[in-house]
């Protein structure tokens, strides 16, 4: 073979993506280790892999995210708003929220991650050894996170409408940071839901009004203390 024209480029070429060369599939989600996290979102939501692109797209989003979140938990990380656990709680909650998309109306995640453990378990053994404290945090998050989502997406949904009826093209940073101060829902998943509908928000006015928010948090904090040194 030719040596290459640029040296030491790394083809990305890991063993997922050799994966479904070796087994003969169109991608990495039709191969033994994600076909059956796949299966579990079409037995859940009676919907079908292939068969339009949003149903496809949420299916494999439950995949991936539920083993992702699984061996994070399994790793001793857990749902926070800081760090690793904050990367955590997106995944988590974004495969919640697509499988609402997919319309899954019972609890579904601890199953997700169930399935990821029987699917796994013989090269990664921590994931039986950790299944009670997997269980307990998934069930925790899925239920904390529910009622918020339920919530949000209605109120995302008309503001979507309304953006629509006035023809505009965006959202305003005030109203994306009064979903997320007021009904705590996540900014990341709002830019990503107004995206599918073609709609954008105002990244710095939102970074503004989180500023102020943390200043008037410390400024509370500063008199607690000062009080109570009193």
């Amino acid at each position: 073979l030719p040596e290459l024209p640029a040296q030491n480029i790394d083809t990305g070429m890991g063993l997922e993506r050799m994966s479904p060369i070796l087994q003969g599939v169109e991608s990495v989600f039709d191969t033994d280790k994600f076909c059956p996290l796949v299966e579990l979102g079409e037995e859940l939501s009676g919907r079908t892999h292939g068969q339009d692109f949003p149903t496809t797209r949420a299916l494999r989003i439950l995949a991936d995210h539920g083993r992702a979140a699984t061996c994070l938990l399994a790793d001793g990380v857990v749902p926070s708003n800081e760090d690793r656990g904050y990367i955590l709680r997106r995944i988590l909650r974004r495969a919640i929220q697509q499988g609402h998309v997919l319309g899954i109306e019972e609890p579904f995640v601890v199953r997700l991650c169930e399935r990821v453990t029987e699917v796994m378990r013989e090269a990664y053994p921590e994931l039986k050894a950790e299944w009670p404290t997997i269980a307990r945090w998934a069930r925790a998050e899925e239920e904390g996170f529910g009622r918020t989502l339920e919530q949000g997406e209605r109120l995302l949904a008309e503001l979507i409408d309304r953006a629509k009826q006035e023809q505009t093209s965006w959202v305003s940073a005030e109203e994306a940071f009064r979903l997320h101060d007021t009904y705590g829902f996540p900014y990341e998943m709002t830019k990503e839901l107004l995206a599918e509908a073609g709609l954008s928000v105002d990244d710095q006015g939102f970074e503004e009004l989180m500023e102020q928010a943390r200043e008037v948090s410390r400024a509370r904090g500063a008199y607690a203390t000062a009080g109570d040194g009193g």
